[in-house]
């Protein structure tokens, strides 16, 4: 592979307002969500407001390959289409030639009206010895070539593989398009491509379960089970393994596992009518007491990702259930959000700047973020009940559950609220994120 050191590109301010808004929104905080929602806009490129990627349709270039390059086509397209790294050239501006290699590109085509592309991406697919792809990336303007590729095995992971070889070199951050997902299938633990496809049970120890996290790098995965008939943690190692959990004879759940191996969780173990934090080992060994509320409900826990010093929750100390923030020591017990009402389900961004969580009440559940340093606050979500946000490992992405199809799948959106998609077909509920 040959590849040019990262393009700094020019991400643009150019969001367009969000089409719904509610009344929380429109009552409490519209001048903060004006400039929270400008700063994520800088964060996602939209049409006409970055450089222009053009695709031109992968060649099969040997018999029977023909659905594999129509496959790869669509997924690379659908991939960088939610990257929003780039605005991708609609493929009917095209030009009709075709492009399975560098010496069929024709520069002036591609720069020329109505393509007018910055970059485009091309190459072939081949099956000798196995499906294999060629992928170039050019600089349309420059004439350079950015990227020269082989990538080799199911057709879909290769073109996820390739998005992600895009993204990198344009942005200088990796991708998501070989990411993961987890979450909550029937009563079993399911797992899958980012964009949903191949799915399969990873979990399935107890009649019931619940709550999956992956740790930050994705080697592990944290959930809670009944099968003991009191819910108690389990963590296992991405493929399976198990690491350990906890045993404790009263209800113990929300496991979060922090970037050095500890983990957070909520247990009613103190016997005193709360439910209060606390942090172990890995494998539940030596639990330490993090939170003491008489009759209280501390929840949630949350690392934060970037550091791994602070925690974020939810407690009811205050009376209704807000979003507080202490280190990971349990000092400085702080309230990061105090607006009344319910909150929900923290999830602390990769980057360390932004907590999603839900917020609502009467039936209204929906999707929020909030600035750390600042506290604004942004709503992103309108349709049907949204809950449990889970954050993608670029800090540019969310997943959550939503129920507006009628029943709870699995969504995912940009970090502005855009381009909400859903990625779970047969129900799917609490998800997780992870590289």
């Amino acid at each position: 592979m040959q590849t040019r050191p990262p393009i700094a590109i020019a991400i643009l301010l150019a969001l367009t307002l969000l089409a719904t808004t509610s009344s929380y929104g429109q009552q409490e905080v519209p001048p903060q969500q004006e400039t929270l929602r400008n700063q994520l806009g800088n964060i996602i490129v939209t049409p006409g407001n970055g450089p222009n990627l053009a695709l031109a349709d992968f060649v099969a270039r040997a018999a029977g390959t023909e659905a594999a390059a129509a496959t790869f086509n669509e997924v690379l397209k659908n991939d960088l289409d939610f990257a929003a790294v780039a605005g991708i050239v609609g493929k009917s501006l095209n030009p009709k030639s075709l492009v399975p290699d560098p010496a069929s590109l024709k520069f002036e085509e591609w720069s020329a009206d109505p393509t007018k592309a910055d970059y485009v991406a091309f190459g072939n697919l081949q099956s000798a010895g196995g499906l294999s792809a060629d992928c170039y990336l050019y600089d349309v303007k420059t004439r350079q070539q950015l990227i020269a590729s082989r990538h080799s095995g199911d057709v879909r992971r290769i073109a996820h593989e390739f998005a992600d070889e895009i993204v990198k070199l344009l942005t200088g951050r990796d991708g998501i398009a070989t990411s993961k997902l987890a979450y909550v299938g029937g009563e079993a633990i399911r797992a899958a491509d980012y964009d949903g496809f191949n799915a399969r049970t990873v979990a399935t120890d107890g009649p019931i379960l619940r709550f999956p996290q992956f740790s930050p790098d994705g080697r592990y995965l944290a959930y809670v089970s009944y099968k003991s008939g009191v819910p108690n943690i389990v963590v296992r190692t991405a493929d399976g393994g198990l690491v350990g959990g906890t045993h404790f004879n009263a209800t113990t759940t929300s496991p979060a596992i922090s970037p050095n191996g500890q983990l957070a969780f909520s247990s009613a173990i103190s016997n005193d009518g709360s439910m209060e934090i606390y942090v172990s080992n890995l494998d539940g060994s030596n639990p330490r007491r993090l939170t003491r509320t008489a009759k209280g409900i501390n929840i949630s826990p949350r690392w934060n990702p970037k550091t791994g010093r602070e925690i974020a929750y939810i407690s009811s100390r205050g009376g209704s259930p807000q979003v507080y923030v202490m280190d990971a020591s349990g000092a400085n017990q702080r309230p990061l959000i105090s607006r009344g009402g319910h909150a929900d389900s923290p999830s602390w961004s990769p980057d360390g700047r932004y907590i999603a969580f839900t917020y609502g009440g009467a039936g209204s559940f929906q999707i929020f973020i909030a600035d750390v340093a600042s506290g604004q606050l942004l709503q992103l979500t309108s349709q049907g009940r949204n809950e449990s946000p889970t954050w993608a490992p670029d800090s540019r992405h969310l997943a959550y559950q939503s129920n507006r199809t009628g029943r709870w799948e699995v969504w995912q959106m940009h970090v502005d609220g855009s381009n909400q998609r859903q990625v779970s077909h047969g129900g799917g509920r609490l998800p997780t994120w992870a590289k």
